[in-house]
């Protein structure tokens, strides 16, 4: 019976046959490879050569069942010689006993003069051992992410600058590089609201683009924060967008005459608009009055088709005025950077204003003496000035202008008991142009209580309720005059008899105070609407 012997015996028989196998070839001049083919050829040797170191357990069997064991022993011995060769022990370890000391089979294999041919090394493959694993093929690791980068670089404080103009298209597309994907990009205006945008950006987070028809520059560079994303990795690029003025087409200018309540602003085609204590708003007129020996003080500006100022620098430009009436005085005053026109005989006649290479003309018609009086224009603000809501008074006839509605005429305006209103009023011509300021009027009530004070710096008089009641307040230009009707009301006790609030009846259409909005009328009153692009420039340089 074939019986296989222990590793560690198999494994001494290798190595002992394997060392002399070696040193018989090198008495030879045969390789070790070669040696270790022939030994696959023959029996004999492989016999005798692994027999030496059994254990004495074990006895070997040299009847008809050697022929099996030299066989199992002739591929051991192959297996173990080319496995040892290519893989040493390891420093250190146990060295195995019998074989390193049994110089037997050293002579016994090198006798026969008849062994065959070798074959070559490259022909024999050697079995491989069993516990050695070839390891697979490992599999390649996945490519390295490609980071998301910007061709040219910024920073907040140092943003790449980009160029609109006013009124005409503008678009850039924003392409950044590298990712592992399709790029979106994400917009974050810095110093804007895009719900309160005047110029209308917009942008496109698949491809990139950023578009608009900017309209104003007064606001200065829009700032935006764009964020290129692969929706894992990020790269942040930071934009200034400077928006210039269109080509200048006009002056737009105000006009100031002194000693008067109302003031004008000519638009750069000419347009002129009125602004009066009384009024409702801007009014459209003709032509500017004006008397003999009186003077008016104009200060132009250049601006483009949307009304940008054109001309550069943070100084209120120099510019220049002519007449078509010669006797007309112009002087330049550089404290107020305006010109200063003194007429000296009545007639109509043409002023130009003229900088930054365009001009702008409008009319101005100069009489004798001051037209008489035929009206007074009045306006009366709300009494809480917390509201839109205000009403205007022309002889008898009170209109009521609603902060957002249509106007209605109404019998009286309403009031509650302690609250005060402000009257504005001018007397005005036949033409409905104003003649004199708010000083040359007078007023009064028919209630003794009421309180009637007159304020310089808005040019109004105030008139405060004491007593609930009807009031009866007359405005009075000489023989001419006006009334204003008004409904007061009792203020409301701490003690509520009803679980509702009462509300004025008939035509008083009263809204009560809770109401809020901007007393946008008191700009038009206070010589402001579109002129103020001009008088904020004059006011913050002067």
């Amino acid at each position: 019976m074939n019986q296989s012997c222990k590793y560690t015996l198999r494994r001494s028989a290798a190595i002992g046959a394997a060392i002399a196998i070696v040193t018989a070839s090198s008495a030879f001049g045969i390789g070790a490879s070669a040696a270790s083919a022939a030994t696959g050829e023959t029996a004999a040797p492989s016999t005798t050569a692994t027999s030496a170191p059994q254990d004495a357990t074990t006895a070997p069997d040299t009847t008809a069942a050697g022929t099996d064991t030299d066989t199992e022993t002739e591929t051991e011995t192959e297996t173990t010689t080319g496995t040892d060769t290519q893989h040493g022990a390891p420093d250190g370890a146990p060295a195995d006993p019998a074989p390193t000391t049994d110089s037997g089979p050293t002579t016994e294999t090198a006798a026969p003069d008849n062994t065959p041919t070798p074959t070559p090394a490259s022909t024999t493959t050697p079995t491989a051992d069993p516990g050695t694993t070839t390891p697979a093929a490992e599999q390649p690791a996945p490519e390295a992410s490609t980071p998301v980068t910007w061709a040219e670089p910024s920073t907040k404080d140092s943003p790449i600058v980009l160029t609109a103009t006013a009124g005409q298209p503008f678009s850039h597309t924003f392409t950044a590089q590298g990712g592992d994907g399709p790029l979106e990009y994400l917009f974050n205006p810095l110093n804007f609201f895009p719900n309160n945008d005047v110029n209308g950006w917009s942008w496109n987070e698949q491809t990139g683009v950023l578009s608009a028809t900017p309209k104003s520059t007064i606001d200065g560079p829009a700032l935006f924060e764009v964020t290129a994303t692969d929706l894992h990795q990020t790269a942040v690029q930071y934009i200034q967008v400077d928006i210039e003025p269109g080509a200048p087409v006009g002056v737009t200018f105000g006009v100031d005459i002194p000693d008067s309540d109302v003031s004008w602003q000519v638009d750069a085609d000419g347009t002129i608009r009125e602004y009066a204590p009384g009024g409702t708003g801007e009014t459209v007129v003709s032509e500017v009055p004006a008397t003999v020996g009186s003077s008016m003080t104009l200060a132009g500006l250049a601006v483009d088709a949307l009304g940008n100022r054109t001309t550069p620098g943070d100084e209120y430009p120099r510019s220049t005025v002519t007449s078509t009436t010669a006797s007309d005085g112009v002087v330049w005053d550089p404290k107020w950077s305006a010109n200063t026109v003194t007429f000296s005989e009545p007639g109509t006649r043409t002023l130009t204003v003229s900088e930054g290479g365009v001009s702008t003309s409008f009319t101005v018609r100069v009489s004798e003496a001051p037209a008489p009086v035929a009206g007074i224009a009045v306006g009366v603000l709300p009494a809480d000035e917390t509201t839109g809501d205000r009403w205007g008074v022309e002889g008898d006839v009170i209109t009521y202008y609603p902060a957002d509605g249509d106007a209605q005429r109404v019998d009286a305006i309403p009031a509650r008991q302690g609250d005060r209103v402000q009257i504005r009023a001018l007397a005005v011509d036949a033409d409905g142009q104003p003649v004199g300021d708010h000083t040359d009027l007078t007023f009064t009530s028919d209630v003794a209580s009421d309180r009637i004070e007159y304020d310089p710096e808005a040019a109004a008089t105030w008139v405060t309720f004491e007593h609930a009641s009807p009031h009866t307040v007359t405005v009075a230009s000489g023989d001419v005059t006006s009334t204003i009707r008004f409904e007061v009301q009792p203020t409301a006790t701490t003690t509520v008899t009803t679980p509702h609030t009462p509300t004025a009846s008939g035509t008083l259409a009263y809204t009560g105070a809770d109401e809020a909005g901007p007393l946008a009328w008191t700009l038009g009153l206070l010589a402001s609407g579109a002129g103020l692009l001009v008088w904020r420039l004059r006011r913050r340089l002067g």
